[in-house]
């Protein structure tokens, strides 16, 4: 052991939560002590010191990442965040000879437990790995994936997962996602994760080979490295055609404007956040912010039928959270008066044209600094019988009224009115409570 690798094992702390922050804090100066740690280490220091090291391009680790990846659903939490090289190939070697395996099934065969839970890991790795070989996987996947997408899980994987047996589920990220909409959508989170320019190559030619979904990293490599307006020019006349529309929805779907910030930033989260500890998020800036053109035109036409499905709001690439208007309401520019003013009578009319409780209108108005919600808030807490507490009623008020607080208190009063008259129907709506919460409202500000 070199002098070096001695004093560094002897700086860290004997034991506890200490010994594993100093562990974590090392850096591809340290390499050869964190293999060493990595191999020694018991507990929180062993598994922050495997973190540590995947996050380095350390080729001699190879072997150690060969070794553990014999297991790979004990390895997400560990190499689901690491851009290395080296980590990237031996992970792509062991999913190239996984799915080479798969692809001797029979199209439509039941796949067992123990396949399914490894390949979930597997593409639970996947995220932000650019190497040659990774790059394979997705060609091998993009060349096959309809024979993948009709294999199945059998009834024990079934009894186990609580799901449809068509759908693979990868972790909340991916929650509800097909294998063959996955991995472009993986791809998408490993440009917005890494953006490395091999991945952004390599989505341009699978989308040429083979078109479809691989639109979405596409267009997300170039919000990433294009000016906004060149950008809209290449990419808004695929929005027109119905087929593409969701592709480039999917990307636009991980778009928030940052309020703190005042830019359009991605969402990138993966992983679970109650399984195993694998999930962690990312926000890069777009390279320019969004071009106001494409507010414009997805706020056109509000009384036509807007799709839904695989597009998302802010938080999970490609998961299935939203429909249209949550993701156009995260795109707003909130500090562009002009830009909000003339999405106001879109999201109006599509308030008006909702068939559910309407809390996505009233949010989104709010954020506007639209304030004749009344209309709004009424239809929200009468939408359906009981459905509405007092509380909730209190809480509307102070969060999506940019009102006075007489005015709030007002229009408390005259809910508690019709709810008295029996033309409103809401849970808990006693007068003592009514009294202590209109007072609190005369005192929000």
């Amino acid at each position: 052991m070199s002098d070096y690798n001695q004093l560094v094992f002897d700086a860290l702390p004997p034991k506890g939560s200490s010994r594993e922050k100093a562990i974590s804090e090392l850096g591809a100066n340290e390499a050869p002590e964190l293999l060493h740690l990595a191999s020694t280490e018991r507990g929180k220091s062993k598994l922050a010191a495997q973190r540590a090291l995947a996050k380095i391009d350390y080729e001699p680790a190879a072997a150690y990442w060969k070794k553990l990846l014999k297991s790979p659903q004990k390895c997400e939490k560990i190499l689901n965040h690491t851009f290395s090289n080296t980590v990237s190939e031996v992970l792509a070697d062991r999913l190239l000879a996984f799915l080479q395996t798969f692809l001797e099934k029979k199209p439509g065969s039941k796949i067992s437990w123990e396949e399914h839970e490894t390949l979930l890991a597997f593409l639970g790795m996947m995220p932000g790995k650019a190497s040659e070989k990774m790059c394979e996987v997705y060609e091998l996947a993009a060349e096959h994936i309809q024979k993948i997408s009709s294999y199945t899980c059998d009834s024990e994987v079934l009894k186990l997962t609580y799901r449809d047996t068509s759908i693979f589920h990868i972790s909340d990220t991916l929650d509800g996602v097909t294998l063959e909409q996955a991995f472009p959508m993986i791809l998408v989170g490993s440009v917005l994760m890494n953006g490395d320019s091999r991945l952004q190559a390599r989505a341009c030619k699978l989308y040429e080979q083979y078109g479809g979904a691989w639109l979405s990293p596409v267009f997300a490599s170039a919000l990433l490295t294009k000016p906004a307006s060149d950008v809209f020019e290449a990419f808004s006349p695929y929005y027109k055609d119905p087929v593409a529309q969701r592709f480039i929805l999917n990307a636009l779907g991980t778009v928030k404007f940052d309020t703190k910030q005042n830019r359009h930033t991605f969402m990138f989260g993966w992983g679970h956040m109650l399984r195993d500890d694998t999930y962690f998020s990312l926000t890069p800036l777009l390279f320019e912010d969004l071009d106001v053109r494409w507010i414009e035109l997805l706020a056109a036409d509000p009384e036509e039928k807007k799709p839904s499905g695989l597009i998302k709001t802010s938080y999970y690439v490609g998961k299935v959270t939203g429909e249209f208007d949550d993701v156009l309401g995260d795109l707003l520019p909130l500090h562009n008066e002009i830009c909000c003013q003339k999405v106001q009578s879109y999201f109006l009319k599509r308030a008006i044209l909702d068939d559910g409780i309407g809390a996505t209108y009233v949010g989104i108005l709010y954020r506007i600094g639209y304030e004749d919600v009344e209309s709004i808030l009424m239809k929200k807490w009468s939408q359906k019988e009981n459905a509405t507490s007092i509380w909730n009623v209190s809480s509307d008020l102070q969060s999506f009224t940019h009102w006075p607080a007489q005015r709030r208190a007002m229009l408390f009063e005259q809910v508690g009115q019709l709810v008295q008259e029996k033309k409103l129907k809401l849970s808990y709506w006693k007068p003592d409570t009514a009294e202590e919460l209109k007072n609190e409202l005369l005192k929000y500000q």
